[in-house]
């Protein structure tokens, strides 16, 4: 037996394949929309503590990664399948952490080119550096990893077996998008009641974001299958890893980071897809109705 293995359709033909239609997908949609409105409405105002917060933080989100897991299990698909095993955990780190290092590491050397001493410095929204680091944890391990587990590595493979987009592009492509709009549109009674936005242009405008997010973790996913990966990058958009006081975040951010990513991305797909890994495999919807 090789190091990944997967289940093979009647044709031979190696595949990740789903073993109902919508009642799993509703489940984890009803459920994530309600306690991503409930915790926020019910908990978090009753919280005296940062240190609280992300607690709470993260136990609601191993919640949604739980819902996640029990919607994967219901199709008949494991975690390992859709990229969260053993094996995806520390190349998953370790290509997010390289790009920390380097992120920083060019940071540091605007500040020296610019003539100023090198610095540490912490967002003010973290009272210390032992606060800073709960926050990475609550973030990177829990917020970023349970979303992208749940709704890219089921979400959106079960709507990619829906739409039978297996290797066709367009029809994959439509399944990412159909998958993010999903998950945005769930954070409408979030944004109404919690944010207090009301005008349809203001709730438009603030979905955009989640979508255009969204997309680029929904391709990065797509093309890598590696929860790890796509989850620890998600969570990176709510800590700030870049700590050298000065660093020109948002120029790093698009001059290296993106070009770095994508790099990654291609290596890290080339390196995976030689080990025959069974994420890359053509995901399939098996005829059950419920």
């Amino acid at each position: 037996m090789t190091l990944y293995s997967t289940s093979r359709s009647a044709d031979g033909e190696s595949s990740i394949e789903f073993e109902r239609r919508l009642g799993p997908p509703a489940l984890l949609l009803g459920v994530t929309g309600l306690i991503i409105v409930v915790v926020p409405l019910a908990i978090y105002p009753h919280l005296e503590s940062r240190f609280g917060f992300f607690v709470v933080l993260s136990a609601t989100f191993a919640v949604i990664a739980g819902v996640g897991w029990i919607a994967l299990r219901l199709d008949g698909v494991t975690a390992r399948a859709v990229g969260l095993g053993r094996e995806h955990i520390l190349p998953g780190v370790l290509a997010v952490l390289g790009l920390y290092v380097l992120l920083n590491a060019v940071g540091a050397g605007t500040v020296l080119v610019s003539g100023e001493a090198i610095s540490i410095e912490l967002s003010d929204e973290y009272a210390s550096a032992g606060m800073w680091a709960v926050a990475g944890i609550a973030y990177l391990a829990f917020n970023g990893m349970a979303e992208e587990f749940a709704f890219r590595g089921y979400l959106q493979n079960k709507v990619i077996a829906l739409f039978g987009g297996s290797n066709n592009r367009i029809r994959t492509a439509g399944a990412i998008f159909a998958g993010v709009l999903l998950f945005a549109l769930i954070h409408i009674p979030q944004r109404v009641l919690i944010g207090g936005v009301t005008s349809p242009v203001a709730i438009a405008q603030s979905l955009l974001g989640i979508v255009l997010l969204g997309l680029v973790l929904g391709v990065l996913y797509e093309y890598t299958r590696n929860v790890v990966f796509v989850g620890v990058l998600h969570g990176t958009f709510n800590w700030q890893p870049i700590v050298v006081a000065g660093a020109p975040v948002s120029e790093l951010a698009l001059v290296v980071g993106i070009p770095v990513l994508v790099l990654t991305a291609w290596y890290y797909r080339r390196w995976a897809s030689g080990k025959n890994a069974p994420e890359f495999s053509p995901q399939r919807q098996l005829g059950v109705s419920r």
